[in-house]
């Protein structure tokens, strides 16, 4: 699943990547895939995804992961891939690039990746 989703962001893209999380991500994941019903799967899915993922080492002081994110990818100057719509209208209105599939499985890239 993971690795497929790569290949094609960076067929899309035209270049090799690297993917990163960083830690707010992953506890926000943890947190949700303890739970029960669909959000807990999907939480416990992308978990997996993450294990491929190299982990970008920042000490960001910030509760919201999402805003975490934020931060991070704003001072990086990095794209976000994500599917979550709430995070990337919150990205889209800070004017940071944003990776995503749409529903029908199509990469899409908003903004510019500098």
């Amino acid at each position: 699943m993971g690795t497929d989703l790569l290949a094609r962001v960076e067929e899309k893209l035209n270049t090799k990547i690297v993917p990163v999380v960083i830690s707010n991500v992953v506890e926000e994941l943890r947190s949700l895939a303890k739970g029960k019903g669909v959000k807990a799967k999907r939480a416990g899915l992308a978990l997996v995804f993450c294990e491929i993922l190299e982990q970008l080492d920042m000490n960001v002081n910030e509760e919201d992961a999402d805003l975490a994110l934020l931060r991070v990818a704003k001072v990086l100057g990095l794209p976000v891939l994500t599917s979550d719509s709430g995070l990337k209208k919150i990205l889209r209105d800070a004017g940071v690039c944003t990776i995503y599939v749409n529903k029908k499985g199509e990469v899409r890239v908003e903004g510019f990746i500098p």
